[in-house]
């Protein structure tokens, strides 16, 4: 029994220590995001916090169904014992509802439900091509900004639908004041500032 509680409090602090880890990483991204930012390390930073979210679920849950019937058991009286265990079959059942539908959209968050596309250019620069998941109508394009920020250029109506940007042969060509993106047929011209270091 002292095995199973212990491992019960280690998984649900890793819950709880990565759920932590989801906030402060998605309130960074958002807080780019009110600047018209674009925080981007390796992949959209609120991808990267919904993984800690995914993550979080099961091993929470398995903390807490190792840790009930510990704490349940010493409950000395029958009638509440057995009071108690039926009430938290009854929690645990109409909770796993709420758990399945916050893994289901983490899940789809972590996964990206739309693209993002990192391209570079020949001299260094680079931007980030957006798209969203759904009809694919709607294409913003992300020019460096610092290390880790890239921010809003412009739209890209003209690369919205399919195939999808991530699909395309696309290039970026670097030119003195703008940079253009080309995808197949189409172009498009992206005015640039210089990146705040």
């Amino acid at each position: 029994m002292r095995s199973r509680s212990s491992w019960g409090v280690i998984l649900f602090i890793g819950a709880a220590l990565s759920v932590t880890g989801f906030c402060i990483l998605d309130d960074a991204y958002w807080a780019a995001r009110r600047e018209h930012q674009l925080l981007f390390v390796g992949a959209p930073l609120n991808s990267l916090a919904a993984w800690l979210l995914v993550v979080a679920v099961p091993i929470g849950a398995a903390g807490l169904l190792l840790l009930l019937p510990v704490l349940i058991g010493r409950i000395r009286r029958r009638a509440v014992r057995r009071l108690a265990g039926w009430t938290t079959v009854g929690g645990v059942a109409a909770a796993a509802t709420c758990f399945g539908v916050v893994a289901v959209f983490a899940l789809l968050e972590a996964t990206g439900i739309g693209d993002t596309v990192r391209l570079e250019a020949v001299d260094g620069r680079s931007v980030l091509v957006t798209q969203d998941g759904f009809d694919g109508d709607v294409v913003d394009i992300y020019t460096e900004n610092g290390s880790f920020y890239y921010k809003w250029a412009r739209s890209a109506p003209e690369l919205s639908g399919w195939p999808r940007v991530k699909d395309r042969e696309c290039r970026l060509d670097a030119g003195e004041a703008v940079l253009r993106l080309v995808c197949g047929e189409k172009t498009v011209e992206i005015d640039v500032e210089e990146p705040a270091r």
